[in-house]
């Protein structure tokens, strides 16, 4: 089911635009952003949640996007932007239980809204931070309880521009492994912002490319040459495969 539909698509930021033709996006679907930097990673993002306007057709589920009550667009869809940030003394619950505000009745939270919070906090590993002041946290503990936040609605779509800038490596794996069941469990789509290829390359189902505001690329991880990633970073590239499909290591995506 294609959950995100692009036509003729175009979005200024300043004096950058985007361009896509044609993109479609499906339910179950694990999709990287890859490019450069400014090459319209972020635009995109910002323009599908609707924080820049754009011009041509998108459908989110069906429907018109501009055409969706603002209610009903903040539970089909969570958004962590890449500069997010918080500077308020919050606990970390109550941080990660703000991700539900838009299920609530704008009022009061409610049991389940406690429960789901619980259950995403220990799925990332961050019970143990539940009462500590978010300002407190490190970088990368930080960014996992904004990411918790974002996935505690329960979304169908997820935007994520970025979320694993700053954290470690371990728990970089546990995420993309929790990611894998999200999609599966919720039939839903998770785009990211990924700088890391070799991360894109090993856990996505899906890799989008883009250079200068343009899709150049749009290929299942095993399509992605050696040739096109040295065109797109700039330097010669070798991809790693290891012959185990099973191996939970690293790639190693360089010279």
């Amino acid at each position: 089911m294609n959950l995100i539909s692009l036509r003729h698509f175009q979005a200024k930021k300043g004096s950058f635009s985007l361009k896509i033709g044609n993109l479609s996006l499906s339910s179950g679907e694990l999709v990287a952003i890859c490019g450069r930097n400014g090459s319209g990673k972020t635009t995109l993002l910002k323009a599908l949640t609707g924080l820049i306007p754009y011009h041509g057709t998108y459908y989110l589920n069906g429907l018109d996007f501009n055409k969706i009550v603002a209610k009903e667009k903040y539970q089909l869809i969570s958004y962590l932007p890449q500069e997010g940030r918080l500077g308020l003394p919050f606990d970390v619950f109550y941080v990660v239980l703000t991700g539900r505000f838009p299920l609530t009745d704008s009022k009061n939270y409610r049991s389940e809204d406690l429960k789901a919070t619980e259950e995403i906090l220990d799925a990332l590993e961050l019970i143990s931070f539940k009462d500590r002041p978010f300002p407190q946290l490190s970088g990368g503990e930080k960014r996992r309880v904004l990411l918790a936040r974002a996935l505690n609605r329960k979304a169908q779509i997820l935007f994520l521009d970025e979320p694993l800038a700053g954290i470690d490596l371990l728990h970089q794996q546990k995420i993309m492994q929790f990611w894998r069941l999200y999609v599966e469990k919720l039939n839903a789509l998770i785009l990211v912002v990924v700088h890391d290829l070799s991360l894109a390359l090993r856990y996505f189902d899906r890799l989008l490319f883009l250079e200068n505001g343009t899709l150049i690329g749009d290929f299942p991880p095993e399509k992605v040459t050696e040739s096109f990633l040295t065109r797109l970073v700039g330097l010669p590239t070798k991809i790693l495969r290891p012959e185990d499909k099973n191996f939970q290591g690293i790639y190693l995506v360089g010279r």
